[in-house]
């Protein structure tokens, strides 16, 4: 299943009155709906009686309002769809949803959107839902579908051979383009016949897929993965069709002959580096394939495996935390900057949650009131809420109470190592319990300790940590700052958060005697990575006065306008600002006194460093002041 979320504008579904309408709180893909595949055509003729049947439904997760529970008519496709039920039809192995009605000329034409579905991804940032579908199993060919909407496979579609449905080795990759052109003209004649860049096929039930982006070809096409039930790796183009990605028998999708793991769940990692993360049921382990690209295709240049104890069974993934707010990158199988992993272990009933680098921070064992723990085989898969706060699992099997109803969505909060969050999202009140505790003596290359004034929450412990040099600028990804922000999934309203006294989220935390990662604070759902800038010459902005910057402020005729961000000083005075991502900071030493708080967490910097009559503020300022070009080769 899958949570919706926001549909970001200037994709094609913000941009289309009529699909606009279906993304309202009451309608089919509302932001905060749950989108689930259900092995039934609810009531309906299938299309292909030889085929497994299928649907997708959208489920509002507050019901009727009445606190009880959803339940899902056994013949919802039979029953009039109206805006405001709890429980919607959105597709269905049934002739209205054929990938005939928009392609009828595709190599795909007679096949629907929707069959014996298996998993569920959403491009949120410019396009629509895909869905993983199993026809025949694990045995027959497999497809990926693209719809709109209104449940059928998109209409317009850039691919003539799949319209919206990639199936089987039909609709693999017959052409590649030639360059880059910007004109529609020179993108019309862009293309010339080819085989496939890498061989291939969805010739088997496809168990999971997950946004990868936009195509590295410049095309700015989407580009899905997916993995099928001999476990090979392949690249969906949504223009250019099917290549592969990995050889058949890279995931080991069963523990034995004939066993069927239902799911085989993915999550994508997009920055600092690009990491595919797939389930692994039959070795009992992760995948963790690091992604690059030839500027045509994607390729894996490493393949990690993440071996735990703790793993049961593991069958499906979701990010902690997912990516909501980034144009190019947005769907909730995207990890944000940043996030852990959630991962369900079927053989026991229990969710894990991992960091990135495969340590275990906690783990959940999933009980039904009045029943218990849900116990082996029964967790069939995993989501997480955009706002980071639930998670969702579909189980099988009766539910007391529940006559005849044969599995159920199950709602769950979040957690991590401390423990299960909330039901609301924490004020700021709650966060400035982590305010930033701490007193020292530092400069520039001292490393801070507990005693010296290392705050509680923390990114490193001394500055040139993160300013290593040449000059202070550095790419290394555990050098970066996580800018954090809480975004309302219904709304798409920001609203930055602040930890302790800051918008920046501490990689540490010190916790009784010991260093550990810091998790994210419970209620960021939008992280963004900020790399630690170049020092030298930085000072030389203070000596700019005020009215030299303000006369810049007009237009040149070029296009570019820009406005002085008039800030109050530490002294009380009306500056223009100067320093800080949003030039927020008047003057260089404000600049300073803000970053040993934020980063190291020395919110007494102004103190006398060393007994001597300076503080750490004054001789960081006068460092910098020093700093050139030809003296910046180590801080």
């Amino acid at each position: 299943m899958r949570e919706v979320g926001r549909f970001h504008f200037g994709g094609p579904i913000p941009g289309n009155p009529d699909f606009l309408l279906a993304t309202r709180d009451d309608r089919v893909l509302g932001p905060t709906r749950v989108l689930v595949a259900v092995r039934s055509n609810l009531g309906a003729t299938p299309s292909d009686p030889t085929k497994i049947p299928g649907a997708i439904v959208s489920i509002d997760p507050r019901g009727s309002g009445d606190g009880k529970p959803v339940i899902v008519p056994a013949d919802l496709a039979r029953l009039d769809q109206h805006a405001g039920a709890a429980v919607q039809l959105y597709s269905a192995q049934i002739d209205a949803y054929r990938n005939d009605f928009n392609s009828p000329s595709a190599l795909t034409a007679k096949l629907t959107g929707v069959v014996g579905p298996r998993y569920i991804s959403i491009n949120d940032a410019f396009g629509r839902p895909w869905i993983a579908n199993a026809p025949d199993g694990l045995s027959g060919p497999g497809t990926i579908t693209v719809l709109d909407p209104n449940g059928v496979p998109l209409a317009n579609p850039p691919s003539a051979d799949a319209g919206g449905v990639f199936a089987g080795w039909e609709t693999n990759r017959r052409e590649v383009p030639i360059g880059r052109p910007n004109t529609w003209f020179g993108k019309l004649l862009n293309y010339r016949k080819s085989g496939q860049l890498t061989p291939g096929a969805l010739t088997t039930g496809a168990l999971g897929t997950a946004f990868l982006g936009a195509s590295p070809d410049g095309t700015g096409f989407a580009v899905f993965a997916a993995v099928t039930a001999e476990g090979s790796l392949v690249q969906i183009h949504v223009q250019d069709g099917v290549d592969g990605l990995a050889d058949p028998g890279t995931i080991k999708v069963s523990r034995s002959a004939g066993d069927d793991p239902g799911v085989v769940g993915m999550a994508f990692n997009w920055t600092p580096n690009r990491i595919l993360y797939v389930a692994d049921p039959g070795e009992n382990t992760l995948d963790a394939l690091e992604l690059s690209d030839d500027t045509r295709q994607f390729r894996i240049t490493k393949r990690r495996k993440i071996a735990l104890g703790a793993f049961d069974h593991p069958v499906d993934i979701a990010p902690a935390t997912a990516e909501v707010a980034n144009p190019l990158f947005s769907s909730l199988t995207t990890l944000s900057g940043g996030s852990d992993l959630y991962v369900a272990n079927r053989g026991n009933g229990t969710i894990l949650r991992l960091d990135q680098d495969g340590r275990l921070l906690a783990r959940a064992q999933i009980s039904i009131p009045n029943e218990g723990a849900i116990g082996a085989d029964r967790l069939q898969a995993i989501a997480t809420s955009a706002d980071g706060q639930h998670i969702w699992a579909t189980i099988t099997g009766a539910i007391q109470g529940f006559p005849g109803q044969d599995g159920a969505l199950i709602e769950l909060p979040a957690f991590d190592r401390d423990g299960i969050f909330d039901a609301k999202m924490p004020s700021q009140d709650v966060l400035t319990e982590n305010d930033l505790v701490s007193q020292g003596k530092v400069d520039f290359e001292t490393e801070y300790t507990a005693k010296t004034g290392l705050g509680q929450l923390f990114n490193a412990s001394s500055c040139a940590t993160c300013h290593p040099g040449p000059g202070g600028a550095s790419t290394d990804a555990i050098h970066f700052a996580r800018r954090i922000a809480h975004m309302d999934p219904a709304t798409g309203r920001v609203e930055l958060l602040v930890q302790g006294s800051s918008p920046v989220a501490g990689r540490f935390v010190r916790r009784g005697g010991e260093t550990m990662k810091a998790p994210l604070p419970r209620d960021a759902n939008v992280v963004s990575l900020r790399a630690p800038p170049l020092l030298f010459g930085i000072a030389r902005i203070d000596d700019i006065p005020d009215s030299v910057i303000a006369a810049q402020a007009v237009a040149k005729g070029d296009g570019i306008k820009g406005h002085p961000n008039y800030v109050i000083d530490t002294e009380g005075k009306t500056r223009i600002g100067r320093y800080g991502w949003k030039a927020d900071k008047a003057t260089l030493s404000d600049m300073v006194a803000s970053a040993l708080a934020i980063e190291i967490g020395d919110t007494d910097a102004a103190r006398p460093n060393r007994g001597g009559p300076s503080n750490v503020v004054a001789t960081m300022t006068a460092f910098l002041h020093q700093m050139t070009p030809e003296r910046a080769g180590k801080p």
